[in-house]
């Protein structure tokens, strides 16, 4: 016991270590991007030649007058003095190279940099290729399917490395892709179970940070990713669940920015590892309601969650800075509170007033108010590659039964008609499995019939009910 212990205190601190280098090389990049504001693309040109250019504001001071281009790992944020360069060229404001496409670089990324006082220096963000889809020979045209669908039939969980035969055998058109924490290989090296105890702000696990901090995770995540996206019927790629939450994608407590620079890293290797295999696949990340709760540092939940909007804006800067590509969003947009399904009324819930406030004040994001996550996602610089608005899919939601089958099947036809009414908003995902004393989410009676009405003739009945049960004229007065 004692061996072990000692074990687990050596690998703390070689964690804190590796935590502060890693700290001090993003910093010092971040630094000397900021000082240097410089533009930045790496493409492929075709499926041989990747293609590396920047637009510099002016001619760096350096060493030698020389631009030098490195390759870096999805972990790596500055070049070691000893690393040796894929390319170099004289000093220009407009540099310009090309060097060969081989499978690795596919997940790694070129940096710019000068030779100074001896040291490689970064002048620019290093750039991932950003059309992954150019190399794609599996591509699928995509399947038109209903508004409506549900877990377990059209949707599943994909546990990497463990069911990756069954999600192939299937004919699902979503995956969710999460960590169990079984592989280590695959588990990043701040989840692990090794490391628990250095928690200082501890959360219960119940899946895990994949690892692109290590060349064996980044292998192992590409190849999975990469079969089933050619060889599966999914083309929907959920990257984690409800990432915004240490719970779900856990990672031991370091800091927010540091938490999603991590799980940007496996978003990217796992984008490509898809997105190289499949064009038209999309791939996505996902968050729960906390929408706009910003609480303050100290605070329990701070070290729990990021709100989703916080933690999007952060996602965002990080996939922009390093090559903008076409992710999307995945929401859960469940009741407030999950165990109370009458929304309409919440003077039977406990805290009504408070739970009904979180939600008209924008703290918490439902489907009532999905023109909060739509609305940011067509801010300028939010937008995709294309200038597009993000992809959105709302990939769970379960209605309780504890306020009984009519109040469940008002509420259930309601969340149908807020993903109907925006256009932003593509398939809504119902988890009709779920069973505990108070969220029971399985369908019964009325609430079944509203259900099998949905996308069908008989859909209008419906509305026409479920509005006279709410006791509203318009879809309007509760739906935001």
């Amino acid at each position: 016991m004692r061996d072990l212990k000692s074990k687990k205190h050596i690998y703390g601190l070689l964690l804190v270590l590796f935590v502060l280098a890693a700290g001090i090389q993003a910093t010092a990049a971040k630094a000397l991007n900021e000082a240097f504001a410089v533009s930045a693309q790496s493409i492929l040109l075709d499926k041989a030649t990747i293609s590396y250019t920047a637009v510099l504001p002016e001619l760096p001071a350096s060493d030698d007058g020389a631009l030098y281009l490195f390759e870096l790992q999805p972990f790596e944020y500055a070049a070691a003095p000893e690393a040796v360069p894929v390319a170099s060229a004289p000093a220009s404001l407009t540099p310009v190279f090309t060097v060969p496409y081989t499978d690795t670089r596919l997940y790694t990324k070129l940096a710019l940099a000068v030779k100074s006082g001896g040291q490689n220096v970064l002048i620019a963000n290093p750039q991932y290729i950003a059309n992954p889809e150019l190399l794609a020979t599996h591509t699928k045209p995509r399947q038109v399917r209903p508004l409506k669908s549900e877990q377990g039939k059209d949707f599943c969980n994909l546990y990497m490395s463990e069911n990756l035969s069954g999600v192939i055998a299937g004919k699902y058109t979503t995956a969710q892709v999460m960590n169990q924490g079984v592989n280590q290989a695959i588990t990043n090296p701040y989840s692990r179970a090794a490391i628990l105890p250095a928690d200082t702000h501890p959360v219960t696990p119940q899946h895990y940070m994949l690892n692109a901090s290590e060349p064996a995770g980044i292998a192992a995540i590409a190849g999975d990713l990469s079969k089933c996206a050619a060889n599966s019927t999914v083309e929907n790629f959920i990257i984690g669940n409800e990432v915004n939450v240490r719970t779900w994608n856990y990672m031991i407590w370091t800091d927010w920015d540091h938490y999603i620079r991590e799980y940007a890293q496996s978003f990217r290797v796992a984008y490509n590892a898809i997105k190289s295999q499949n064009a038209n696949a999309r791939v996505f990340v996902c968050i729960d309601q906390n929408w706009d709760r910003n609480r303050p540092v100290g605070h329990k939940e701070y070290y729990e969650y990021i709100d989703g909007k916080d933690f999007l804006t952060k996602f965002n800067a990080i996939i922009a800075s390093g090559g903008n590509i076409d992710w999307g969003v995945a929401q859960h947009p469940y009741p407030v509170p999950l165990t109370y399904a009458k929304f309409w009324d919440m003077s039977g819930c406990p805290d009504g007033a408070y739970m009904a406030a979180q939600v008209s004040s924008g703290k918490m994001m439902t489907f009532q108010n999905l023109s909060l996550l739509t609305n940011f996602l067509q801010s300028p610089e939010m937008l995709s590659p294309t200038g597009a608005a993000r992809h959105v899919i709302l990939s769970e939601i379960g209605l309780t039964n504890a306020q009984g089958v009519e109040v469940q099947a008002a509420a259930l036809y309601a969340s149908y008609v807020a993903a109907k009414s925006n256009p932003f908003v593509e398939e809504i995902i119902y988890l009709l499995s779920f069973s505990e004393p108070q969220v029971d989410t399985r369908l019964t009676g009325q609430s079944k019939l509203v259900f099998d009405s949905l996308g069908t003739a008989q859909e209008a009945a419906y509305d026409a009910w479920a509005k006279a049960f709410i006791g509203v004229g318009d879809w309007a007065q509760v739906i935001h």
